[in-house]
């Protein structure tokens, strides 16, 4: 059974235009005595939808009709229900979306395999830029800030970790430590925990807006260095009572060597390069099955479906590469590299494809909660009684 979008409009246009001949013809039969009327063709009647869809090809080859207009052929009630019709529809796959999918996946594989080298590449360019004279004026306007503070406990190559002022996750406790001069952390001995205080050594900032300026400064200059910034709630696992889950936060954000640990620029920045590579290429794809199908690249809501759900297929995909090269290096690697492995986990395409399994969710609840009948139902209703 044909159930494409052309299919169904061509219907619609057909029956629209033998109905217009017939109106015409009646209203030429009431105003004239002796009327010269053209013969309008009974069609037979058809059991099936794909029998009708025939039928009006046939009609629409001999006619001449080679264009739909379907204003002209629904009114404006009509057209909402068609449209409200057409929205429970899905579009089934073909060998194109397929391939598309493939390709998407394939290409997020590749960028997922060699995410050490793309994250590499990143880390040179930001280095660049790091250079430059602006980013080096706004290094110099964050120092001396309290939430900088490396003293004995907090120093070292990831001493950003240790710091909640480097955490994006709390901001309210960052902006507090740079308006009051005053750094505020906590240190671990042996297992004791033991609250920090120091201040006296910091310069203070008395405008909550300055505060936030100076902030945003400081983190940009460090993002773009090597060991960049700590993934957001970074701090708040250091501060936690377990040991376990201490020593992971240091582990992977230290990284065996520095900037090759997990951090905002390799968890984050980097692996969202595979989220877009796949997002252009089903988006393409789809866009321009649109354009060749309508003359207009814009989709339809059973379009936006069919997107949706190669999006989620592809990601998916992509995804699962990730999840397997972290698992593999976990199983690789000696026990203290062990847990550098979760850098390989992509938090962008993982998050991406949750987005998008509750979007499809969505999309078929909706369906099939809609009042519009299905053409199987319409049939049912349809058909003479026997």
């Amino acid at each position: 059974m044909d159930n494409s979008d052309d299919a169904i409009d061509r219907n619609l246009d057909t029956i629209s235009r033998r109905l217009a001949e017939l109106e015409a013809a009646t209203e030429r039969a009431l105003v004239d005595d002796d009327p010269d009327l053209p013969v309008v063709a009974a069609a037979p009647p058809s059991t099936s939808y794909s029998e009708m869809t025939e039928l009006n090809d046939r009609i629409r080859l001999t006619r001449g009709w080679s264009e739909t207009d379907l204003d002209a052929a629904l009114t404006p009630a009509q057209r909402a229900q068609f449209e409200q019709w057409q929205a429970r529809q899905r579009i089934a796959w073909d060998r194109d979306d397929l391939v598309a999918v493939g390709i998407a996946g394939l290409v997020g594989a590749l960028a997922v395999w060699f995410d050490a080298t793309a994250d590499h590449a990143v880390t040179e360019t930001f280095t660049s830029i790091g250079r430059t004279k602006r980013m080096r004026i706004w290094e110099r306007a964050g120092k001396r800030l309290a939430i900088d503070y490396t003293g004995p406990g907090f120093g070292g190559r990831a001493h950003r970790v240790r710091s909640a002022g480097h955490d994006l996750a709390r901001p309210f406790e960052a902006l507090r430590q740079i308006r009051n001069g005053e750094f505020r952390g906590v240190r671990w001995d042996h297992g004791d925990k033991a609250a920090v205080s120091v201040s006296g050594q910091f310069r203070k900032v008395d405008s909550p807006a300055d505060a936030l300026v100076l902030w945003a400064m400081h983190l940009a200059a460090d993002l773009l260095t090597p060991m960049s910034l700590p993934l957001p709630g970074s701090s708040l696992l250091y501060e936690l009572d377990n040991r376990q889950l201490r020593r992971f936060a240091h582990a992977v954000y230290l990284g065996p060597s520095a900037g090759n640990g997990l951090n905002m620029r390799s968890g984050i920045l980097t692996p969202s390069l595979s989220v877009l590579v796949t997002e252009v290429v089903i988006r393409t794809h789809v866009h321009a099955r649109a354009y060749t199908a309508t003359g207009s690249p814009d989709l339809d809501p059973r379009r936006q479906t069919l997107r949706q759900e190669l999006l989620l297929a592809a990601n998916a995909l992509v995804g699962a590469a990730s999840v397997g090269k972290a698992i593999a290096r976990f199983v690789t690697l000696d026990d203290k590299r062990r847990w550098t492995a979760v850098r390989h986990v992509n938090v962008p395409q993982l998050l991406r494809i949750g987005c998008l399994a509750v979007e499809n969710a969505h999309g078929i609840r909706g369906r099939l909660q809609s009042n519009a009948e299905s053409w199987d139902e319409l049939e049912q209703l349809l058909a003479p009684e026997s």
